[in-house]
């Protein structure tokens, strides 16, 4: 019997190259940190638009036809819509199974990162508040609580920052970008629907979303970094893998079945 080789068992899952990582993996996981760290640097810049942004946003009327696809690509935020596609990856996409609870953590994960931001961030969603005789400076009033003295009336109008919608559906698209690279594009599409759903709904500036992409890509780095959780999902997936059975190429030849050979037969005639 052949002996198996178990380096091959381990799944290693790559952000921009093909399905099997190659030793440079890491590398590309790391490019998570540095997308998230320009998204969160430029939150305070995004400030400086924000209230024309979401001027623009509010006076904006878009038809019943285009309103009804942002609120569809909003399920890709949702905890319905991310089980729905998990489902359907169960059931449809046996190769994929084993990515499931990588993908679960990654969407619930993002989602509390910025929950527990909100707590310390109170800002005012820009629905709030009258956006035609606002100044540029209103969207300059965030008010950190460090001491989380206001958390027991916890407010949803006043934690704009960071979007928890964006943050989900950033962190499960980076999963699906690496578990489904056919679906890239159709992933891409749904964020961008979700970020555009968040700032015409009146419930995010521009700069929330930036952020809650930030923390989602700092979620998805932990997910896959193979010294963070990534070592950990590496193993559950490598044990859940569905295993080919080996094929033998020698020849099993069965005795009863064997055809005479020439040496048989002149045993047989020396007899």
């Amino acid at each position: 019997m052949r002996n198996r080789d178990h380096s091959k068992l381990r799944p290693k899952l790559s952000m921009f190259g093909g399905a099997d990582a190659d030793e440079l993996a890491p590398f590309r996981t790391t490019s998570l940190v540095w997308i998230a760290g320009i998204a969160l640097l430029s939150v305070p810049m995004l400030t400086l638009v924000d209230v024309p942004v979401g001027r623009w946003f509010a006076n904006t009327h878009l038809s019943r036809e285009v309103g009804d696809l942002l609120n569809l690509t909003s399920f890709f935020s949702h905890g319905t819509g991310i089980f729905l596609i998990l489902l359907c990856i169960l059931l449809m996409a046996p190769r994929s199974r084993r990515y499931i609870s990588r993908l679960a953590v990654l969407a619930m994960g993002a989602g509390a990162v910025a929950t527990l931001v909100k707590m310390f961030v109170l800002r005012e969603r820009p629905g709030c508040m009258n956006l035609d005789i606002a100044s540029y400076d209103v969207a300059w009033r965030w008010v950190f609580d460090w001491t989380l003295d206001r958390v027991a009336a916890f407010d949803s109008s006043t934690r704009a920052f960071p979007s928890g919608n964006m943050a989900t559906a950033t962190a499960f698209a980076v999963g699906l970008w690496a578990v489904l690279p056919r679906g890239r594009v159709l992933f891409a599409i749904f964020l961008v629907g979700v970020m555009l759903q968040r700032m015409f709904s009146g419930a995010h500036y521009l700069s929330d979303v930036c952020g809650g992409a930030a923390f989602g890509l700092s979620w998805a780095y932990v997910c896959f970094h193979p010294k963070l959780l990534g070592s950990l999902f590496d193993r559950m997936e490598s044990e859940r893998r569905v295993r080919k059975p080996e094929i033998h190429h020698e020849d099993e030849v069965i005795e009863g079945d064997r055809e005479p050979s020439q040496d048989d037969a002149d045993g047989k005639v020396a007899a």
